[in-house]
């Protein structure tokens, strides 16, 4: 049995990790966690924010007590349960780092679908957008007076 993570957004955007399912499993800033985010990008992350544990019904997601909460599926949890072979959206603090998390074995694991990665837009892109739109109106209001 194998965790499959794969980054959707945040620093790690892309990539994706296979662990054994056995034990625990942390995800933080901390780079002693299986699951490291930045610790300079991935701020919305506490250092040591969620871990995924082995119970003898399964496993279950456990908030750590992070500053920003863990989501799942859109939703704030202190702990979530696990299930094989379905894939949760996990966010790391509200719009910080995104994964989906995945626990199955080989075949299931080929059957899976590409994550879906969230699309980066430059940081200069909106303001931009609302420059030119200042600019815009000051043009015209200088025209029409």
């Amino acid at each position: 049995m194998r965790v499959v993570i794969d980054h959707v957004a945040g620093s790690r955007r892309g990539q994706r990790q296979e662990l054994s399912a056995a034990g625990r499993i942390r995800f933080g800033r901390h780079p002693e966690c299986e699951v490291s985010f930045d610790a300079n990008r991935d701020l919305d992350a506490s250092s040591r924010h969620a871990e995924l544990r082995a119970v003898d019904a399964g496993w279950v997601l456990v908030d750590l007590g992070s500053s920003n909460g863990t989501y799942v599926d859109g939703r704030r949890v202190t702990e979530a349960p696990v299930a094989r072979g379905s894939a949760l959206s996990i966010e790391f603090g509200n719009g910080g780092p995104r994964v989906r998390l995945f626990v199955g074995d080989d075949t299931e694991i080929e059957t899976l679908p590409p994550a879906p990665v969230e699309v980066r837009r430059p940081r200069w892109v909106v303001p931009a957008i609302v420059g030119g739109a200042v600019f815009l109106v000051i043009v015209l209001a200088l025209v029409l007076s």
